[in-house]
């Protein structure tokens, strides 16, 4: 297993809960085996069968971007330790307590001019910001939202999906609701939203 496996992973069941919390619902899985056998081609746009609001298809996106460290760290851990650079940050120490027993702590660290001189210092943040903007470490980022945003999910045009299901006979009711991506959070967590 590799990256790329988990990143198929990935792609696939976030696309598996877009489709399952679709309207009308769908089977993502049974598409894909559907594809497999020829009984669909891309030509049958089957993203434009299901609605999905853009607020929960963002959350639902988000989650598995976050759960799979599909997102770009890069330039704000760069800037995190330019902060602690300029700033100082904290260390860990281990301190002896009342008892003489060592226990573990926190202690502030110097700014980097105070340990190797504003000129120095200026240097080595100045190096250090190049190099953040040279190097791009956004692949997996870029990869998920191709896979996603641009890839067979469901469609956020309600119009387009009652469109297709009226040329099937079918005479479909979307609620089209918005919740917050709270409200969506709670009913992942909780399967319900909470009362105020």
């Amino acid at each position: 297993m590799d990256r790329k496996d988990i990143l198929r992973e990935c792609y696939e069941r976030c696309l598996i809960e877009m489709y399952e919390k679709s309207q009308p619902k769908g089977d993502y899985m049974k598409y894909v085996d559907m594809a497999k056998k020829g009984e669909i081609t891309k030509d049958d746009l089957i993203y434009n069968r299901h609605y999905l609001n853009e607020t929960q298809f963002d959350y639902i996106a988000n989650k598995y971007k976050e759960a799979y460290r599909c997102t770009n760290e890069w330039e704000s851990n760069c800037d995190f330790l330019i902060k602690c650079f300029e700033e100082g940050g904290f260390k860990t120490v281990y301190k002896p307590d009342m008892t003489g027993e060592k226990v573990r702590t926190a202690e502030k660290t110097s700014c980097l001019k105070d340990l190797i001189g504003e000129e120095n210092a200026e240097k080595v943040i100045t190096l250090i910001k190049e190099l953040r903007n040279f190097y791009r470490f956004d692949n997996d980022e870029a990869k998920f939202n191709w896979n996603i945003y641009l890839g067979p999910s469901p469609t956020s045009n309600a119009e387009t999906v009652k469109e297709y299901w009226k040329s099937q006979g079918v005479d479909l009711e979307i609620d089209e609701t918005e919740l917050t991506e709270d409200d969506y959070w709670e009913l992942d967590e909780y399967g319900h939203l909470v009362e105020d």
